[in-house]
């Protein structure tokens, strides 16, 4: 592989990705020298000015970011889409959350009963919910409160929303009551 090809590999896992890289990783995820991916990332240098995104390098670790050239269209964005009311979609969302959470976006999206990808993203961005690993299964994320949301609603701690405890516990009874109730109907399906 020569420079160009190496930066175009660099570019495209960073993104694909979504989080930052360390050198070392790259160097082994590559198959290169550590001389390659530093010739690579000054293509990726010389490359950047006019484009939307730069590679971040502080020495150690690699990131995909918007150019700074963008900051201000980024920023307009986000505040415009910030300011938009969260609707319907996003208050059943973070009552799910708050109330039964946290959850998979599959128990979302069933106790919604639609997609909830989109709504999820916006809230995320918003830094309202936030994706934490699964601790039952690592392929997955759950959803949470952030700090950011229980302040703007004046509580320290979802236990301190009002009827918290009651509202669980009768939306853990309604939820186990259906799933039997879906069950019972697929077996009389089946006589």
């Amino acid at each position: 592989m020569n420079e160009n090809q190496v930066a175009a590999h660099i570019e495209a896992l960073l993104f694909a990705l979504g989080k930052p890289m360390s050198r070392q990783a790259l160097t082994e995820t590559l198959g290169v020298e550590a001389h390659l991916v530093d010739a690579a990332l000054e293509v990726l240098r010389q490359a950047a000015p006019g484009r939307g995104i730069v590679v971040v390098d502080d020495g150690k670790i690699l990131e995909l970011r918007t150019a700074p050239e963008a900051s201000e269209l980024i920023e307009r964005v986000r505040r415009e889409e910030n300011a938009r009311e969260i609707g319907r979609a996003g208050l059943e969302v973070l009552a799910a959350i708050l109330y039964r959470g946290p959850l998979t976006r599959s128990e979302i999206d069933f106790i919604r009963g639609v997609n909830s990808s989109q709504t999820l993203r916006t809230l995320t961005m918003r830094g309202l919910v936030r994706k934490i690993g699964n601790p039952k299964d690592e392929r997955s994320f759950l959803y949470e409160a952030t700090t950011e949301l229980l302040s703007a609603l004046g509580v320290t701690h979802p236990i301190d929303l009002p009827d918290q405890a009651a509202t669980r516990e009768k939306l853990t009874v309604l939820e186990a009551a259906y799933r039997s109730s879906q069950h019972g109907t697929d077996a009389n399906t089946d006589l």
